[in-house]
């Protein structure tokens, strides 16, 4: 996560760069038209800083790089209302700079605000300095265009950065409850989230009055697989298996990973029937499974316990019931289904 952010970072810089340098670039002849050569040479030097800027950006300098084009964005602003005046907006681009700097994580945060800080006042400096400063070249008549155009460029680098800015929050929030959510290696709920959706699930089923049935699941011998294969081997065989308990369940179960090599499925609208039904499905898609892709001479199979969860029932109370059930599989030889009931019944092996 950290990486794609700084590789998001590194882009709004780049972008904004090579946008500013093409903008300096166009200028050089702008100011000849109107006159102002000292400007248009300045604006070669510009240019030119801004290509340097992006080279050491690209090359892993990028505090340097923004620092060069920190400085020409003061020289260039300065000198610019100097010989024009602040009429023409030229003072604007240094809120850019600014905005842009904070982005900089090499930086640090003091060094990032007290530069920022310093561009602002230098912004408020020009302005105290330069606003009587009469435009002096061609095309007067065309000054408050001149003004709004430099508005308008030197605005969209600032909303382009927040707008970036943004997007990497959202998508780090997202991550970030992916990861509270989610099993790192199966990428299935874990046990503290599934624990929740079930009870917002019970609490819907309960009051549509509709039945709600809880599965645990334990990978056979598992144990022995670590021991026989290693945990590498292991660990692929609980994400091969994960993703043939999502590929048999529905949108609306919940298939969170328990602990270890144990898997717990939620089945909201669905009563003991229907529930045992699906659930022999997924045991004999289990069973038939090619667990060769995960190494030659595996073979899977996988034993269940599963309970109605009753209104008066807690979440630990139906997860009880079920792994009393589930216990009673593994007692009886394994790769099959029981259910939870006052007379224990244990579906026959689908074969």
């Amino acid at each position: 996560m950290f990486e794609q952010v700084e590789e998001l970072k590194f882009k709004i810089i780049v972008r904004v760069a090579i946008f500013a340098a093409a903008i300096h670039a166009a200028l050089i002849p702008g100011f000849y038209v109107i006159g102002a050569t000292p400007l248009a040479i300045l604006n070669i030097f510009s240019t030119l800083s801004w290509l340097l800027g992006i080279w050491l950006i690209k090359n892993n300098r990028q505090s340097w790089g923004l620092r060069v084009v920190s400085v020409e964005v003061v020289v260039h602003s300065i000198a610019a209302c100097a010989f024009m005046g602040t009429e023409t907006g030229f003072q604007f681009y240094l809120w850019s700079v600014s905005c842009i700097l904070m982005v900089d994580y090499k930086m640090r945060m003091g060094s990032a605000v007290g530069f920022s800080l310093t561009l602002i006042a230098i912004f408020a400096a020009i302005y105290i300095l330069f606003s009587g400063v009469a435009y002096p070249y061609a095309y007067g008549e065309f000054l408050r265009y001149i003004e709004v155009a430099n508005i308008l460029v030197a605005g969209v680098p600032m909303i382009y950065t927040l707008a970036l800015i943004r997007r990497i929050t959202l998508e780090q929030r997202s991550t970030l409850a992916d990861m509270a959510a989610k099993d790192f290696l199966t990428g299935l709920y874990n046990r503290r989230f599934a624990k929740e959706l079930m009870l917002k699930l019970h609490n819907r089923c309960s009051t549509a009055e509709q039945p709600m049935c809880v599965a645990i699941g334990d990978i056979d011998y598992f144990k022995q697989i670590n021991d026989q294969y290693g945990h590498e081997v292991g660990d692929k065989v609980l994400v091969a298996l994960s993703q043939t308990l999502l590929e048999h369940t529905r949108a609306s179960d919940v298939v969170a990973r328990w602990g270890g090599e144990e898997f717990i499925i939620a089945l909201p609208n669905i009563d003991i029937d229907t529930a045992s039904a699906r659930i022999e499905s997924i045991r004999s898609a289990i069973k038939t499974m090619d667990a060769r892709q995960v190494s030659p001479e595996l073979s899977l199979t996988m034993s269940f316990g599963l309970s109605q969860w009753q209104p008066q029932q807690s979440v630990e109370d139906v997860i009880n019931v079920a792994d009393d059930a589930l216990y009673r599989s593994k007692s009886n030889g394994r790769d099959q289904t029981t259910l939870a009931a006052s007379a224990p019944v244990t579906l026959t092996q689908v074969t």
